[in-house]
């Protein structure tokens, strides 16, 4: 027998360097660095433990006695390290974990190649009559024996732990391991604590060849390193939705990793309710149902975040509902991209909306400038063949006054339509406001404290219809506020807008970005809600008793027709503020400059 060993022995190191060969070749698998290494320590085994069964000398014994125990103190930390990583138990790749295994190993094999100055590992070394070596072993050795076997151990509850969770499939694999893994130290036992029954003989590394015939079948049959089983825990750690385990009175059971990272309770969490660990949850009933629901949450965060909440109930063995699995999904982006989309197409629907009106408008608007040509040219003519001592005068002055206030009627109309008439010229706003002052405190400032804050902002458009925008927006402001506390504040100057700005605009988001005149009308008064808010702008609307609903079409109108923006913000109760932003001439788009101090003036009432 002992004279078959070495052969037996050179073969199972063959077949552990050709399974490491062949298993280096999928070094991305998990398991497989470690299994590679693991065979090559195997082989050295061997190779150490037939060399030593050769070798005639009691001290060339005794070398490779020693060498070998650079195989036997690193074979039980890798395969150790092998059978963790294979199931995917994360714990055991802690790098304290690794440093600690590596240190017993090179404790362990200094201790073997210093024997003779401790007898730590050997206390005695005899050659019996039959020509057998026996070991008398020392305390280091039986310390490295219980280690070993603990990793042993270990690795195995590893395995049978993963078995229990993975599906049928991966069963064989698992179970080929640990029948290989407990052949070899089945035989080392043996040789531990019942030397005679080999005659002294070591067939720990015979042992092992059998392991390697095991592997080689697990290879082609169980397809091991091809079919790598993904442990439970592993799997629902790797998930980006939380996943929450309730029992029945909602107290949580378990949870995942991403469930862990939204959990606002630090310390234990196990047993407490959901509701506790995960605030969020509180504003949503939990449904423990025998059927799975659905629901939306939304955090009170400064940044909502949107969960789709899932309950799905899990039966245990008996048949009876033994807890509920809660999913919780992000669907913050969604909701926002859903609200982009909607707004998107409410902005459209507006724009078509308002493209109708203003080509309707337009028409018109022509159709009747056409018709008052008429009327106010044959009113003239009249008036010039009539004495001046006829009655007739006053009824042919009130045609061509109510044909006049027609006019002004199809002008607005013609504003809202966005065409301008006028000549385009350098407007500096913050001189234009100083010119109309005196005409606001004959109009506007009846009504309230009027306070003006300008500065150099000059633009390119109609002076007429720039005038006509200020008037109105000034003069419905100063409408709206209380007569005795009403504040109605004026500003002008430069700013530059970017693109998402602009696309926050009331209209006007498709202008291009960058530097704006704008000019800007706040007041106190009591503010629009929503509904009004939405219909300001539409012809023919108006909240006062006489008007007829022209004005802020018309500032529509000629915002859109200077290739300008507006933006409104009015809150019932809060006042409201209106802006408008014109580009700004061209020689000034640079950039925005630093502003000089510009002119403030307050017009109180008379």
């Amino acid at each position: 027998m002992i004279s078959a060993a070495p052969i037996i022995l050179f073969i199972g190191a063959t077949l552990a360097l050709w399974l490491g060969a062949l298993i280096h070749r999928r070094a991305t698998a998990p398991g497989a660095p470690a299994f590679v290494w693991l065979m090559a320590a195997i082989a050295l085994w061997c190779v150490t433990s037939a060399f030593h069964g050769l070798t005639p000398a009691l001290s060339e014994k005794l070398l490779w006695a020693k060498v070998q125990y650079l195989a036997i103190a690193t074979v039980p930390p890798l395969w150790f390290a092998f059978l963790c990583e294979y199931v995917g138990a994360t714990w055991a790749a802690d790098r304290r974990i690794r440093i600690a295994l590596a240190l017993m190993a090179i404790i362990t094999v200094g201790l073997a190649m210093s024997n003779e100055s401790h007898g730590l590992i050997w206390s005695v070394v005899e050659t019996t009559s039959a020509g057998v070596v026996v070991y008398h072993h020392g305390p280091w050795f039986w310390f490295t024996v219980a280690y070993s076997y603990a990793l042993v151990l270990g690795g195995t509850f590893v395995l049978l732990r993963a078995i229990r969770r993975s599906p049928s499939a991966y069963r064989g694999q698992l179970s080929t391991l640990i029948i290989a893994s407990l052949i070899p130290w089945a035989f080392n036992a043996i040789y531990v604590f019942w030397s005679d029954i080999f005659g002294g003989f070591d067939a720990t590394p015979l042992s092992f060849a059998l392991s390697g015939a095991l592997f080689t079948w697990a290879l082609y049959r169980t397809y091991l390193f091809d079919l790598i089983p993904v442990a439970h825990d592993m799997l629902v750690d790797s998930l980006s939705d939380a996943v929450i385990v309730v029992d029945p009175r909602s107290g949580v059971l378990d949870m995942n990793s991403a469930a862990r990272n939204l959990a606002e309770v630090s310390g234990m969490w196990l047993g407490r309710p959901a509701a506790e660990v995960f605030p969020f949850l509180a504003s949503c009933e939990l449904t423990l149902s025998t059927t799975p629901s659905s629901t939306l949450v939304v955090t009170t965060d400064a940044e909502p975040t949107h969960y789709d909440v899932r309950t799905m109930p899990v039966r245990g063995k008996s048949g009876r509902y033994a807890a509920w699995v809660i999913l919780l999904r992000d669907v913050t982006m969604q909701m926002r991209a859903q609200a982009e989309h909607d707004a998107l197409e409410s902005r459209v629907q507006e724009q078509q909306k308002r493209e109708s009106l203003s080509v309707l408008a337009g028409g018109l608007a022509h159709d009747f400038n056409n018709l008052l040509a008429g009327i106010v040219g044959n009113a003239d003519l009249l008036a010039l063949q009539i004495p001046p001592s006829s009655g007739m005068g006053s009824h042919i002055g009130a045609i061509i006054l109510g044909a006049q206030r027609a006019a002004d009627l199809v002008a607005k109309m013609l504003a809202y339509a966005g065409e301008r008439h006028g000549s385009m010229e350098r407007i500096d706003l913050d001189a234009l406001m100083i010119e109309m002052l005196e005409l606001l405190r004959a109009s506007a400032a009846r009504h309230c404290a009027l306070q003006y804050h300008g500065h150099p902002a000059v633009i390119m458009g109609d002076a007429t219809q720039v005038r006509q925008v200020a008037m109105n927006l000034i003069i419905n402001a100063a409408e709206a506020v209380d007569e005795q506390i009403g504040s109605v504040t004026v500003s002008t100057g430069t700013e530059r807008l970017s693109a998402w700005k602009l696309a926050d605009m009331t209209f006007g988001g498709d202008a291009a970005p960058g530097t704006y005149a704008f000019l800007e009308v706040r007041d106190n008064g009591p503010g629009m809600d929503a509904d009004t808010l939405s219909r300001i702008f539409n012809p023919f609307f108006t909240t006062k008793h006489s008007g007829h609903g022209l004005g802020l079409a018309a500032v529509q109108g000629i915002v859109r027709g200077h290739r300008g923006a507006l933006h409104v913000d009015s809150t019932p109760g809060k006042g409201s503020r209106f802006c408008v932003w014109f580009p700004v001439a061209q020689q000034e788009a640079s950039g925005r400059r630093p502003q000089a101090p510009g002119q403030v003036q307050a017009l109180d009432p008379p």
